[in-house]
C-alpha cells in the first residue's frame, strides 16, 4: 500500500489538487490545518472529505475555527492568521463544515503493518500547539504525563519537513502542502510505502493561488505578506 501523507494545506486548493493529480497513492493520512491563510478552505475541506483519509487529526487552525478560540500560532503570523480566519475561513465555511471540524480528534494511535503509529498535529505532549522542528524526546508524553512508546511518530504544524530516527522510533513531518516555510515554495508532502517514508516536493500553479489572494485579501499588508510567503517559502 502506498500512502500519501499531507499536512498544513491552509486553504490552498491549487497546491492540494496538484499533489493529488500528480502523485500515486492508495490511501491518505492528513495531519491537520486545512483552514486559514489560503483563499479556499471550503474547497480543501470538500476535497478531503471526498478522499476519506484513513487518518485525520485536527490542527490548531481547524480547532480555532471550530470553537472560536485563538490559534496560538507564532508571533510573526498571528495577526495574519486572525485576519484570514475572520475574513476568509469563517466566511467560506458553512455551519455544517464547522460542525464537521468539531468531530476531528486531537491525535490518533493505530497499528499498521504490525507497528504502532502515533499521529498528531503538534506533538504528543501538546497536540495543537507544540512545535517540533526536529524530534524532542520530552514531547513524548500523554495528557497525564505518561511516556508514549511507538514505532513511528507523524506530526505537522511547523511547515518544515523532517525525517529522522530516535532510538528505535521513526519520526516524520511531511511539511506543508499549501504554505511551506523552509525556503522552498513547492508543495511538500511524504509517501509511505513498504515500511519506508520518503519526503517529496512538487511545483504547483502558485501564481493562480496568488491571483485568488489578490481578490480575496483586501488588507494590503496581509495580502503582500501572503504573496511573499507563497513565492519565497519563508515568513
Amino acid at each position: 500500500m502506498r500512502v500519501l501523507i499531507i499536512s498544513d494545506i491552509h486553504g490552498n486548493s491549487d497546491a492540494l489538487k496538484t499533489v493529488l493529480e500528480k502523485e500515486r497513492y492508495d490511501a491518505v493520512w492528513f495531519l491537520g490545518d486545512l483552514t486559514d491563510y489560503g483563499p479556499e478552505p471550503h474547497l480543501v475541506l470538500d476535497t478531503l472529505r471526498d478522499l476519506k483519509p484513513e487518518i485525520w487529526v485536527t490542527g490548531n487552525h481547524d480547532y480555532a475555527n471550530a470553537y472560536g478560540v485563538d490559534c496560538k500560532c507564532g508571533e510573526k503570523t498571528h495577526a495574519l492568521s486572525v485576519y484570514t480566519r475572520e475574513n476568509i475561513s469563517q466566511k467560506f465555511l458553512s455551519k455544517e463544515d464547522i460542525t464537521f471540524l468539531k468531530t476531528l480528534p486531537l491525535h490518533r494511535r493505530s497499528s499498521i503493518d504490525e507497528r504502532e503509529y502515533y499521529f498528531v498535529h503538534g506533538c504528543p505532549a501538546n497536540p495543537l500547539y507544540g512545535y517540533m522542528f526536529d524530534f524532542m524526546p520530552e514531547c513524548m508524553r500523554n495528557e497525564l504525563g505518561g511516556e508514549i512508546h511507538v514505532n513511528a511518530l507523524l506530526f505537522g504544524h511547523t511547515h518544515f519537513p523532517v525525517l529522522g530516527r530516535y532510538e528505535d522510533m521513526m519520526y516524520l513531518n511531511p511539511g506543508s502542502v499549501g504554505q511551506p516555510r523552509d525556503g522552498d515554495w513547492r508543495a511538500s508532502y511524504a509517501i509511505y510505502e513498504s515500511g519506508e517514508f520518503h519526503l517529496k516536493r512538487i511545483e504547483y500553479p502558485v501564481e493562480k493561488t496568488i491571483e485568488k489572494i489578490k481578490t480575496t485579501v483586501k488588507n494590503r499588508v496581509f495580502r503582500e505578506m501572503l504573496i511573499k510567503i507563497l513565492k519565497e517559502g519563508i515568513v
